[in-house]
């Protein structure tokens, strides 16, 4: 019984795709540029500034799958370290991380220590990018960005854009043109990487976008397998915070784990 989340993946949450993932061939689009896309987004989600000033954040989800329902307590900081509880039943039945002394993961109060395995490390490191970064300063932290093309669904022509990270991995995200906001992404990945490493194109849904610390963030998503179309996860931010005192945090895998939520 344990999650991955991506911000709000973002939940959070957290927070990607390839190429033949996509659903037919994009229209090009010679007026824009990818910069030029992204500054627009960048400047509605609340602007550079908002999105610079993060230090840390922290995110408590609800996490919905076809056979289990759990709670998370998720906190990341700029430096690049991270901790994200799990809880069932009132219990905490999974920890994951990375401190001063590298990823690791805990099956429950108690349980040893483990190492993380790379591609659960990698999923970790990128929830990082997504909860604090976003599409901002991609290049300067060693990531790339093109535009990929415009693509209707559902009515809106979005602005597709390919995102490349430094380790190799691909996402594909779609910011509506009305609003600037990233109403939804595709990657292939593996749901649970340190349980199943088995990868799947998903497409994940973003809504009910909420301003925490003058940033705009969707507290809501859902993902779907777009093999099968069957949703797979959905989850809801039930509280976020920001630049919170980093001693409160307890992101170290020595440190107290947060009380259960509720």
């Amino acid at each position: 019984m344990r999650s991955r989340f991506m911000t709000l993946k973002a939940p959070m949450l957290a927070i990607l795709l390839v190429a033949a993932g996509c659903s037919g061939e994009p229209e090009r689009d010679a007026g824009s540029t990818a910069d030029q896309v992204i500054a627009r987004h960048v400047e509605a989600i609340g602007g550079a500034e908002a999105i610079d000033a993060l230090r840390n954040i922290r995110i408590r989800p609800e996490v919905v799958e076809p056979d289990f329902t759990v709670f998370g307590d998720y906190r990341a900081t700029r430096e690049g370290r991270m901790r994200v509880d799990i809880y069932a039943g009132g219990a905490r039945v999974f920890s994951e991380g990375i401190d001063g002394d590298g990823g690791w993961q805990q099956a429950g109060a108690g349980a040893e220590f483990t190492e993380t395995t790379p591609l659960a490390r990698a999923a970790l490191e990128r929830g990082i990018e997504y909860n604090l970064f976003g599409l901002r300063n991609l290049a300067a932290r060693g990531h790339r960005a093109s535009l990929f093309g415009r693509e209707e669904i559902e009515g809106v022509n979005y602005y597709v854009l390919h995102i490349a990270m430094e380790d190799g991995f691909e996402r594909f995200v779609f910011i509506n043109p009305d609003t600037w906001m990233i109403d939804r992404y595709r990657e292939t990945s593996a749901l649970h990487p340190d349980l199943d490493d088995e990868e799947r194109p998903e497409e994940t849904i973003l809504s009910n976008f909420a301003e925490h610390c003058g940033v705009l963030r969707a507290t809501e998503t859902r993902k779907i397998d777009r093999e099968t179309g069957d949703e797979v996860q959905r989850t809801r931010a039930l509280e976020i915070d920001c630049n919170i005192d980093a001693d409160g945090l307890n992101i170290g895998r020595n440190e107290p784990a947060p009380p259960a939520p509720g």
